[in-house]
């Protein structure tokens, strides 16, 4: 009997000491709880974000998606290549038009005499068919002896054919020429490469003016 009595005032004794332990704080409530944290979070599911799904798309170390070039060479994993190159347009640079064949294959002029006298002009034409050639015989004139006639232009314009003889100095300067009017004697001849032409118009150049001599036609 006195057994049981000590052993359930120990028991009593034990629940006081142990409601003191958990009644130190104000109003009788405990102080420091410890609740267990909660670190059961839901696993990560597979997300829709291209940027995750996409094997061209990676994120970067910041956090920001970086786009790899796909297999086929391009950026858009979209994007098709086109069927049909890429039209280019090729310019030509725009030129001055070429030239229309003058229709005369060669000319020369020959100076076969020359001498004192005055201002003469006077030509003559001769058409050779069989040869394709025109001749033109002629005298102009020069300010002094050093004077010789050249072949200016030789022209073709439809069916007139122009021969234009100029007279011109062929001194150095210190060549003494002899101060007088020289008449120059001139064979000119011209070579086309089709029919002869209609008409042959000469002309004498003297110091910068043209002046036209003859015209023969055949």
């Amino acid at each position: 009997m006195k057994r049981r009595t000590l052993l359930r005032g120990l028991g009593a004794a034990g629940t006081l000491a142990l409601t003191g332990c958990l009644s130190d704080g104000p109003g009788g409530q405990p102080t420091d709880t410890d609740e267990p944290a909660d670190t059961d979070e839901p696993a990560a599911t597979p997300s829709d974000d291209p940027a995750t799904t996409d094997p061209a798309v990676t994120p970067d170390r910041d956090g920001d998606t970086v786009t790899e070039p796909h297999p086929d060479g391009t950026d858009d994993p979209s994007a098709t290549p086109s069927d049909s190159p890429e039209d280019t347009v090729s310019e030509t640079p725009d030129g001055e038009p070429s030239a229309t064949p003058s229709g005369v294959t060669d000319s020369s002029l020959e100076v076969t005499d020359s001498g004192c006298g005055g201002q003469t002009d006077d030509a003559s034409v001769g058409f050779d068919g069989n040869a394709g050639t025109v001749t033109v015989t002629g005298t102009t004139w020069g300010s002094d002896a050093c004077y010789t006639a050249v072949l200016s232009d030789v022209r073709l314009d439809g069916g007139t054919l122009t021969v234009v003889v100029g007279a011109e100095s062929d001194a150095d300067t210190d060549t003494m020429c002899a101060e007088c009017l020289t008449e120059i004697d001139y064979e000119a001849t011209v070579a086309l490469d089709s029919a002869l032409p209609r008409e042959v118009v000469v002309v004498h150049g003297h110091d910068g003016e043209d002046t036209r001599v003859t015209s023969e036609s055949r």
